[in-house]
């Protein structure tokens, strides 16, 4: 067929087939993070969120009107991505039962790893409550995204969103590519003496900007953390290191930390020190398991782009 008319057969298809539905058909059964199956008889107009992922999800892809709570820590600067653009009206609570319960929420969403007593006695109440899988690579959040958007009707919104996930990170290529080519090996340390291993948003971010995790070889405990002496440092021996930062490195107790760290003898001659590629990370980018990890990735691809030989 000729060009010109494939063009016009295609257009014909999705002229006449009408716009593509993207509306979720109630009721629906789904499983959540924990393995328990939720049904939805209609969609859900109260929605109570309990983590902050689903604070900055839900806030994106939901009008305001539909959320009867967000947690506190959603307008904490230092934790929260969306602390400068909260929307009005909505409650800030905690995960408590009774504030919920007297907030009449149609569906809660909280994290796989809330305390189950108080998940029981909110399901014991007649609420339902979707536990989310707490997700660690950008796959897995994007994944679970999807999922919000089926659950809440709202799958086109969602899908947008991981939409421009994916567009910011394609933007990144060009840089990610030079930073891949120096090979450099990379470590997050804290104050408290661990780096984060494998298992963790940590290998995400670095996967995105192009550095290698130096913990890679090493056991993980608790949360993913590694234990990280100066002397495994110095062993590891990173060409780039990221300490935790403020608000934007506005903290003083994390402006301390880096000074010790730049200035400790004992790493004087650790590449990352010895070259001065030593960054602080503000807290709200480096903890962030939504689809602001995409804003951390290119936070951290333009800090290192600056230092490229």
């Amino acid at each position: 067929m000729p060009l010109n008319l494939t063009i016009v057969a295609v257009f014909a298809i999705f002229f006449f087939a009408g716009p593509i539905s993207a509306e979720t058909a109630y009721p629906i059964s789904r499983i959540d993070g924990m393995d328990k199956t939720i049904r939805l008889e209609r969609e859900p107009q109260n929605i109570s969120s309990k983590t902050l992922f689903t604070d900055e999800v839900l806030t994106a892809i939901l009008p305001s009107d539909r959320l009867t709570s967000i947690t506190s820590l959603a307008s904490d600067p230092n934790y929260s991505n969306i602390a400068d653009r909260l929307p009005n009206g909505v409650a800030q609570l905690d995960f408590y039962v009774e504030p919920i319960l007297n907030n009449f929420p149609d569906l809660v969403f909280a994290a796989n790893w809330s305390e189950i007593n108080k998940v029981t006695q909110l399901r014991q109440a007649g609420i339902q409550v979707y536990l989310v899988n707490t997700p660690f690579t950008l796959a897995a959040i994007e994944a679970e995204i999807a999922k919000l958007g089926e659950l809440l009707n709202r799958s086109m919104q969602a899908a947008d969103l991981i939409a421009n996930m994916q567009r910011d990170l394609a933007s990144l290529a060009e840089q990610k590519a030079a930073i891949e080519r120096q090979q450099w090996v990379a470590l997050d340390y804290n104050s408290w003496g661990t780096a984060s291993g494998a298992d963790t948003t940590w290998q995400a971010i670095l996967d995105g900007v192009g550095l290698i995790n130096g913990t890679a070889p090493y056991e993980q405990g608790d949360f993913g953390q590694v234990a990280m002496s100066k002397e495994l440092i110095i062993k590891i021996d990173p060409d780039v290191l990221f300490l935790p930062g403020g608000l934007y490195g506005a903290d003083l107790a994390s402006n301390t930390f880096y000074q010790q760290v730049i200035n400790d003898p004992a790493l004087a001659d650790v590449q990352a020190v010895k070259n001065r590629r030593v960054y602080e990370i503000p807290g709200a980018l480096r903890g962030t398991y939504s689809h602001h990890i995409v804003r951390t990735i290119r936070y951290v691809s333009d800090q290192l782009s600056h230092d490229l030989p």
